[in-house]
């Protein structure tokens, strides 16, 4: 694999603008860190992105953040158009907590290169932890599983959702919203 030339990196880092979040990150002063799974519905059905160089995309998140709006924040950075932010579960990861959103966004005509990836959304089985524990470890698909189990869920429940999410029922309709599972 080619190394990347660091005026190559430098015009991308001009292109970009500034940091999503003003929060330093290292692991020494960032416990908090906020996972944002952008996904839209394109004319493959639905797809999500993530960073070029990522397993997701995340920030850190200091105590006197709202995340919802860093959220909005940080998809208009990108730029993505959202219809509906929610946020679908949080978990401990390496020493810190990772609260993640799931971001219904506007299908985008176009990717930034060196961005953002698009991948096709694809069926996971979701972590199972104990009665008293959570899973050993739990994937970034399992996560999106989960998530857009939440969005069928609000698609049928929630008139907010339904209003923005309407045109979206048949790709939601093959996850089964599941929320007190655990407790049957």
């Amino acid at each position: 694999m080619a190394r990347r030339s660091k005026p190559a990196l430098a015009a991308l880092a001009e292109t970009m603008g500034p940091p999503v979040s003003s929060t330093p990150w290292s692991s020494q002063f960032v416990a908090q860190t906020l996972e944002v799974l952008p996904v839209a519905l394109g004319e493959d059905g639905l797809f999500w992105m993530k960073p070029v160089h990522a397993d997701s995309l995340r920030v850190g998140l200091s105590s006197n953040s709202r995340p919802a709006d860093v959220v909005l924040d940080l998809l208009k950075w990108y730029p993505l158009t959202p219809l509906v932010v929610h946020s679908t579960s949080w978990r401990h990861e390496e020493g810190r907590i990772i609260l993640t959103y799931i971001a219904a966004v506007e299908s985008p005509g176009e990717l930034a290169r060196d961005s953002l990836v698009a991948l096709a959304v694809k069926r996971a089985e979701l972590a199972r932890g104990g009665a008293m524990s959570a899973p050993k470890s739990i994937g970034v698909e399992a996560v999106i599983e989960h998530a857009l189990r939440h969005l069928a869920w609000l698609v049928r429940d929630d008139p907010a959702v339904a209003s923005e999410l309407g045109g979206w029922r048949a790709a939601l309709a093959g996850f089964e919203p599941e929320p007190f599972r655990a407790l049957v």
